[in-house]
């Protein structure tokens, strides 16, 4: 099984063409291809399409041996497989198609062509198909330097590409005289019939029919409802509160997202249907994958243009830099100056003689600093004496809430000082007593 870019130009629409790529399967046996796929990009869609063609037609295969294309290593195609070069294996990976179908499945050596059979045939079928004469003007060459005069004069419309393929695929297996071991002087087609009659064959049942039609995806669904998102949409039903926060295999149409998913335990075991609760996202596998290559584009081209802005190296921009003159900056000149007053000996102005004062006039200085201590502390006092009267206490308190009453205002200290006072005993004793007699308590 293999996939390859086919050497002609096809148009796709009325403004798009592009080379197409087919993929196959090959009979290794007798040498004859068995199914065959063409789509926009090598893809598992078209793999899994191509297979459910090639088992319909002509049953299970034993043994399947399958190029190393991330398109084949799919895990909805060979999940569950060992021996894949690509992609990590998991123990919870759900089992791909051709190990349900009890496949034994085989890679192919990278980067070894004599490993895939296949090779031979589409060497003859890129040879021979794209040069047929009604695709003349569309063939682009074997390689880009090998291109032919007339490349690009002309582009062959989708179904008659698909028809032409056809006809020329029957005579390339059709063919007589072919050379191989096998076939020895006879075509393909008889090379193949000839083993098929004797050989015992496995038809798929009804359930493993469906299966080629449907993809897979290990999901976990939400803590909560149950419900499953997949590829932008949301998908539950109510029985699904069974599984909330379990891991679950999903099987779905790559061709209808919206159809639903069919849930699956991990051992296989078909538990319902989930209906879309929210169509919010893609609709096939198509338009998924085509939004993944559009978005791989642009942050490709997102990096080109930031190595593209990105023109000098640290080390060119300091050399840079070092060619500049470095600006000198005078110093700032102070506008104020703040005096610094002696706390300590190291401070004095040695050259100031101290003062000299007699005896009479220190006494007398020693008897004024005692008097102005002696006025303070009557001054003191006499605050400690008013501030001690209650009923003085609550006037000044009743008259500062007369003010806040009457919407009037007082300093901030009155405000802390009326708070305080409010919560002493002496206030609430003073506010009953006024109470009860009002102002004449007073005098």
């Amino acid at each position: 099984m293999m996939a390859r870019l086919l050497r002609a130009m096809v148009r796709l629409e009325a403004h798009w063409v592009t080379r197409p790529q087919m993929v196959c399967f090959q009979d290794i046996y007798s040498g004859r291809i068995l199914a065959w796929r063409v789509d926009q990009t090598p893809n598992s869609t078209a793999v899994q399409l191509c297979a459910g063609d090639m088992i319909e037609a002509y049953g299970i295969p034993k043994h399947v041996l399958f190029d190393n294309g991330r398109e084949f290593a799919a895990k909805f195609l060979t999940g569950g497989a060992s021996t894949r070069f690509r992609f990590k294996i998991k123990e919870d990976d759900p089992q791909g198609i051709f190990n349900k179908l009890g496949c034994e499945i085989h890679w192919a050596t990278p980067y070894h062509g004599q490993a895939k059979p296949i090779e031979r045939a589409f060497r003859d079928m890129c040879s021979s198909i794209a040069k047929d004469v009604r695709f003349d003007g569309a063939y682009t060459g074997n390689t880009p330097l090998a291109k032919p005069e007339d490349y690009g004069s002309k582009a062959i419309e989708l179904e008659y590409f698909l028809k032409v393929l056809g006809e020329r695929i029957a005579e390339h297996n059709a063919r007589q005289n072919r050379r191989s071991a096998v076939a020895f002087g006879r075509s393909f087609v008889d090379a193949f019939d000839e083993s098929y009659a004797v050989a015992p064959i496995r038809k798929a049942t009804e359930a493993q029919r469906r299966m080629w039609l449907m993809g897979a995806e290990d999901l976990k669904a939400d803590k909560n409802s149950g419900a499953i998102w997949f590829q932008g949409n949301e998908f539950w039903a109510a029985w699904m509160h069974e599984i909330a926060d379990q891991r679950v295999i999903a099987r779905f149409d790559p061709a209808d997202f919206r159809a639903g998913l069919h849930i699956y335990s991990h051992d296989e075991a078909y538990l319902g249907h989930a209906p879309i609760r929210q169509a919010v996202g893609f609709f096939d596998a198509d338009e998924a994958r085509v939004h993944a290559r559009a978005l791989k584009d642009f942050v490709k081209a997102e990096k080109q243009l930031a190595a593209a802005h990105k023109k000098l190296s640290a080390a060119e921009l300091g050399g840079m830099m070092d060619l500049v003159a470095p600006v000198e900056v005078a110093a700032p000149e102070s506008k104020v100056v703040k005096p610094v007053f002696g706390k300590g000996k190291g401070l004095l102005d040695a050259s100031r003689p101290a003062p000299a004062f007699s005896e009479d006039q220190v006494k007398a200085g020693q008897a004024a600093i005692v008097a102005d201590l002696a006025a303070r502390r009557s001054a003191t006092t006499a605050t400690s004496d008013k501030s001690d009267d209650a009923r003085e206490l609550f006037r000044e308190a009743l008259h500062l809430e007369r003010i806040l009453e009457a919407g009037g205002r007082i300093t901030k200290d009155q405000q802390r000082w009326l708070t305080a006072y409010q919560a002493h005993p002496a206030y609430a004793a003073e506010r009953m007593l006024w109470e009860m007699q009002g102002d004449a308590i007073f005098g």
